[in-house]
């Protein structure tokens, strides 16, 4: 059996300079290329445009002039359609694929090649992608390396395209809630602008009133954006200060009722509340913030949603509860994947990250948190946070 050596493929440009999760035997031949189609959009037919393609045996290179070269004239009998299935698969709605085939060796024999194919650019005209193609080198156990490639592979490929869909996703999502409050903000300006005679101080304030809501919402949005990237590169850290939590529950609460016009949170405190915890509140602002916002958006705007506090001493322990959709069994333990969204909660506003960042904020206290809830009757989060205590 081949020994198994790592080989590395950048995510760019499949390159052999980064650090990679790929594992392939140490007799490969690899070809690197890079590649574009020209898509007539009448006949949807596609012509290669530009090639660059390096193949490797060993420590040493030549560049062919066609990619076509290394797949088509190259193939087994059996694998003549490869170049068309390359072109069917790039017309596809697939960003990136595998495949598996025969091609001939320098050594006039055929071999198996596993290929790997990212595309880069897609337009209605142009078509841009990048590729790899590894040869299984022949040894005792050569279908058993081969299919060890081609399941190494089709795991990276997996990551691949879960963190494509993400971002791709999580683009969506962002764009979506960016958009509602710029029209919000649009369709004031022009209201003021072209019929300011005709407004009273009254209608104009309720436009301004608009307008500062639509803006918090949107630095809302990007502060969400902003504590995702500091939580996913580890950048957050657990600092208490003695603190004022009634007092900072209050302006939570005042901030987004502000920004849910009609919405009421009823705040209720347990006996001898101290006024002042050593806590970190700007981790307690994501918590509390992300969890009251979610009682609301998944409730009915007529019902409550209720805050509790209870202090024992040791412990913050803070309660949300609503009486909105509730959430499905079978969903509960996956609430706090990042761009989770629950099937019942299609049309409702919402990025999918809130539930990610309170698990992070709260494990830093060395928290915890639990969940009850049943569909149509509603949900209590229920938070307990260790306190620091001064020496």
């Amino acid at each position: 059996m081949c020994p198994l050596i790592h080989h590395t493929i950048d995510s760019h440009g499949f390159s052999d300079s980064a650090t990679s999760t790929v594992e392939t035997c140490q007799h490969l031949k690899l070809a690197l290329y890079r590649g574009n189609y020209d898509r007539n959009t009448e006949t949807l037919e596609i012509r290669w445009v530009v090639d660059d393609v390096h193949k490797r045996i060993g420590d040493f290179y030549h560049q062919s002039d066609n990619y076509i070269d290394i797949v088509g004239s190259d193939a087994h009998p059996n694998n003549v359609d490869l170049v068309h299935t390359l072109k069917n698969k790039l017309l596809g709605k697939e960003s990136s694929f595998i495949r598996t085939y025969q091609l001939l060796t320098d050594e006039n024999v055929y071999g198996l090649f596993v290929e790997k194919v990212r595309i880069t650019e897609k337009t209605e005209t142009e078509i841009k992608f990048v590729g790899c193609l590894f040869m299984v080198p022949e040894c005792e156990n050569d279908i058993e390396e081969g299919d060890i490639i081609r399941q190494q592979l089709l795991e990276s490929l997996r990551k691949e395209r879960e963190i494509n869909q993400a971002k791709e996703l999580f683009i969506n999502m962002v764009s979506h809630e960016m958009r509602t409050p710029l029209a919000v903000i649009q369709g004031a300006v022009d209201l003021i602008e072209h019929c300011n005679d005709k407004l009273s101080d009254g209608d104009k304030e309720n436009y301004m009133q608009s307008i500062r809501r639509a803006i918090l919402r949107m630095t809302r949005t990007m502060d969400a954006v902003l504590i995702l990237s500091k939580v996913q590169s580890n950048q957050l850290s657990f600092q208490p200060l003695e603190s004022d939590v009634v007092l900072f529950c209050k302006n939570i609460i005042n901030e987004i009722e502000n920004l849910n016009e009609g919405r009421k949170i009823v705040l209720q405190i347990s006996k001898s509340f101290p006024r002042n915890i050593d806590i970190d509140t700007t981790l307690l602002y994501h918590i509390i913030s992300n969890l009251l916002n979610n009682a609301i958006k998944y409730s009915d705007p007529m019902t409550l949603v209720y805050l509790n506090l209870v202090y024992d001493g040791e412990t913050l322990t803070i309660y949300v509860r609503d009486s909105g959709i509730g959430i499905p069994h079978k969903e509960l333990k996956g609430i706090f994947k990042l761009f989770h969204r629950g099937a019942n909660a299609k049309g409702r506003k919402g990025m999918g990250i809130g539930m990610f960042i309170i698990k992070h904020c709260i494990a830093l206290h060395n928290g915890s948190i639990e969940v009850e809830s049943k569909e149509h009757e509603g949900t209590t989060f229920r938070v307990k946070l260790p306190i620091a205590h001064r020496n």
